[in-house]
C-alpha cells in the first residue's frame, strides 16, 4: 500500500462549498462528468450525513434553478440527480463499511434492472417497439437540425451533416446494437472509478481513522473462473448469433461480452498497477501510462484481466520480491 500522507484538512464551510461547486462544474463538462459523484460522496463522508446531503440538495436546487431560467441546459438537473444517487450509494458504502465490490455490483444491477423495467413500461404504454421509439426520436432530431440549418441559411449543406443521409430505421438499428453494451459498461465504470477515488481520498484525508476497506480492495478484485464460460458464450453469440435470432442474437452477444468485459477490465487495471508498483514506476510516467492505456486501449486491460485468471500476475510479482 502506498504511504502518501496529507495534512488532515480543516472541515470548514468553505471546503464543503468547494466540493459542491466542484460537483456542479464536473457535471457541466462532458468527459469529466463521470467524476461528479466523487466530491458529493466525499462531502457526506467528511462532513456527515446532515451537512453532506444538505450540500447535495442545495446543489441540486441550484441546477434546477439555473435550468428554469435558461442559464444552462435543463437536463443538467437530471444528470446531477442521477450522479447524486451513485454518490449516495458510495458514501453509504463507506459509512456502513460494506464490501465495495459487492456494493457497486449490486447497485449497477439494480440500476440496470430499474432502467429495463421503466423502458418496458413506457413501451407498453406507447404500444410501440423499442426500434420504433428510437426511430421516432432520430426523425425528431433530424427535423430539428434541418430547421436550424434552414434558419441559418445553410440548406445547401450535405444531407449527411443534417443526419438525413440514411433511413432512420437503419440508424436506429445500428444504435440499438451499440448503445446497450456501452450503457452497461458506463454504469459500472462510473461506480468503480468514483468508489476507488472516494476510498483513497478517505484514507489520505483521515489517516488516523482505521477502516476495513480501502482502494486496494478494488485493485485486488478477481473475477471467478466461471466468468470464462460467460466470455465463451458471449463470443459465440456475437459471432453466430444472427443464426439464432436475426435481429437480437448478435446484439445479445455483444452486450454480454461488454458486460463481463468491464469486470475483466477492472481486474486488468489492478494487474497493471501491480506491474507499475513492482518496477517502481511513479510520478508523471505512471500517470501517463495509466491514462494512455485506459483511454486508448482499454480492451488490452480487459484481455490482461482475462489471462490473469490463469497466471495470477500479482502473485508472481510478490514471489519475485520475496525471492
Amino acid at each position: 500500500m502506498s504511504q502518501e500522507i496529507l495534512q488532515t484538512p480543516k472541515l470548514g464551510l468553505p471546503r464543503m462549498l468547494l466540493l459542491g461547486a466542484a460537483s456542479i462544474i464536473l457535471c457541466l463538462s462532458y468527459l469529466m462528468a463521470i467524476f461528479t459523484p466523487f466530491p458529493i460522496a466525499m462531502g457526506v463522508v467528511l462532513y456527515g450525513r446532515l451537512r453532506g446531503y444538505g450540500m447535495l440538495f442545495v446543489c441540486l436546487g441550484l441546477c434546477i434553478t439555473l435550468g428554469t431560467f435558461g442559464i444552462i441546459d435543463y437536463s443538467l438537473a437530471g444528470s446531477y440527480a442521477l450522479f447524486a444517487v451513485f454518490a449516495a450509494v458510495i458514501a453509504e458504502t463507506m459509512n456502513f463499511n460494506w464490501r465495495p465490490v459487492r456494493s457497486l455490483v449490486i447497485t449497477g444491477i439494480v440500476f440496470l434492472s430499474a432502467m429495463v423495467a421503466t423502458s418496458a413500461t413506457y413501451l407498453r404504454m406507447e404500444k410501440k417497439s423499442l426500434l420504433q421509439v428510437v426511430e421516432q426520436d432520430i426523425v425528431a432530431v433530424a427535423i430539428a437540425r434541418f430547421e436550424e440549418a434552414k434558419k441559418a441559411g445553410a440548406i445547401k449543406q450535405d444531407l449527411a451533416e443534417l443526419g438525413l443521409a440514411r433511413p432512420a430505421s437503419e440508424i436506429a438499428s445500428e444504435l440499438l446494437k451499440v448503445v446497450p453494451g456501452y450503457l452497461v459498461m458506463g454504469i459500472f465504470f462510473v461506480l468503480w472509478v468514483n468508489t476507488y477515488l472516494t476510498l483513497k481520498a478517505r484514507r489520505l484525508m483521515q489517516p488516523a481513522q482505521k477502516n476495513q476497506f480501502d482502494e486496494t480492495t478494488l485493485l485486488s478484485f478477481k473475477m471467478p473462473f466461471a466468468g470464462i464460460y460467460v466470455v465463451v458464450a458471449a463470443l459465440l453469440l456475437a459471432t453466430w448469433g444472427e443464426k439464432l435470432d436475426p435481429q437480437w442474437g448478435e446484439v445479445m452477444g455483444m452486450v454480454l461480452l461488454q458486460s463481463v468485459g468491464v469486470f475483466y477490465f477492472f481486474q486488468g487495471f489492478g494487474v497493471a498497477l501491480g506491474f507499475l508498483n513492482h518496477f517502481q514506476i511513479v510520478g508523471f510516467f505512471r500517470t501517463l501510462f495509466v491514462m494512455s492505456v485506459v483511454f486508448f486501449v482499454p480492451w488490452a486491460l480487459a484481455v490482461l484481466g482475462l489471462f490473469d485468471t490463469w497466471f495470477d500476475f500479482n502473485n508472481k510479482f510478490k514471489k519475485q520480491v520475496s525471492n
